[in-house]
């Protein structure tokens, strides 16, 4: 009987243990599959449980279109005795400092200098063109030369310039390169790696406060791709165009749709901006589907903020705001309501202005 009552005892005591260890076991389960699914719920790409829009991830000094544009401009207007005093009675009728503002080197110039220092102090910042030595037709430097390393010690130079400068500079190199105006045009391949070799210079100066922006003409339009150095080495896709009523005027949208759309599926990701842009139909001449002026910046304005940039990311544009260059009159007020729709374009909050 006792043999009895001890062997009930040692198999109550063995039916316990199963019960607690089986507990145990159900327990750590159940932990386990939490921490299996919080792990699956925290390593979910932003896609899958965020919106359908990719996050922006534009490089530093260049904004989210979602919410802001930059506004930019190269200005030289007659009547004025300079192109910085230019641009103040500009700022002032606008009531805002441009967020770029466009200047024009060589490839022996030095820079930045008190100009780009100046741009600074008023609150915007250098988008500098930087042209290759053989520009012009007839010069005999070589991309090759470049590629090749034969002018390091310029580029050095020029790349430390700018790091001890301390301030954003968007670097516009080697501009309109797939037209035929330049002498370091027709040459893809050559340009290809003489921009790299540039950018790999100015990386080992540390000449981090570079934004690159590569920019071929709109026209022609067959060769973009084969001059692009490769999203590596390139920050910002620009590009520039012009509505001239002396061949073929467009609408802003009819000219930089199809331009942003390929690059948007060629270059995923990848900010576009309109660098050099304006019209000089003035009035307009309606029976010939010219536009004016005023139509054209409206419209700019419009397309931009509810199409190009939430949709192409692009991230600014900047308008060739003179009549001293190339004898025609791309001014902003060439009419008194070109003028107008600039200065509601200029004060519009998304393109950085302060309202009306």
């Amino acid at each position: 009987m006792r043999r009895a009552t001890w062997l009930l005892a040692l198999l109550i005591a063995l039916l316990s243990a199963a019960a607690c260890t089986s507990t145990a076991h159900s327990d750590g389960g159940t932990s386990a599959g939490s921490a299996t699914a919080s792990t699956a719920a925290g390593s979910a790409p932003p896609s899958e449980t965020a919106s359908a829009t990719p996050a922006k991830s534009n490089p530093p000094g260049v904004p989210d279109p979602g919410s802001r544009m930059l506004l930019g401009a190269y200005v030289d207007l007659s009547g004025q005795s300079s192109q910085q005093a230019s641009v103040k009675a500009r700022e002032r009728a606008m009531g805002r400092p441009y967020d770029l503002l466009l200047t024009y080197y060589n490839w022996t110039d030095s820079f930045p200098d008190a100009h780009e220092a100046a741009m600074v102090a008023g609150g915007s910042t250098p988008l500098m063109a930087w042209y290759l030595p053989d520009k012009n037709t007839g010069s005999t430097a070589s991309l090759s030369a470049i590629a090749a390393g034969a002018d390091d010690t310029w580029i050095t130079t020029q790349a430390l310039n700018i790091k001890a400068f301390g301030h954003r500079v968007y670097l516009r190199l080697a501009p309109e390169m797939n037209g035929d105006w330049y002498h370091y045009s027709g040459k893809p391949t050559a340009y290809i790696a003489a921009w790299r070799h540039i950018w790999k210079v100015f990386e080992q100066a540390g000449a981090t406060n570079v934004t690159w922006v590569w920019c071929p003409n709109l026209t022609p339009a067959d060769n973009w791709d084969s001059y692009y150095p490769g999203n590596a080495y390139v920050d910002v896709i620009g590009v520039d165009s012009f509505s001239n009523v002396k061949y073929t005027w467009q609408t802003f949208q009819q000219m930089f749709e199809g331009f942003f759309a390929h690059f948007a599926a060629f270059a995923p990701g990848k900010p576009q901006l309109v660098v050099e842009t304006a019209t000089n139909s003035g009035e307009g001449a309606p029976v010939v589907d010219i536009g004016s002026a005023a139509s054209f910046i409206s419209g700019m304005q419009s397309y931009l903020k509810n199409v190009a940039g939430p949709k192409y990311d692009v991230i600014g544009v900047c308008w060739f705001d003179s009549d001293t260059n190339d004898g025609f009159n791309w001014r902003a007020d060439q009419t008194a309501q070109s003028w107008q729709a600039w200065l509601a374009l200029a004060r519009d909050p998304y393109f950085g202005g302060h309202g009306s």
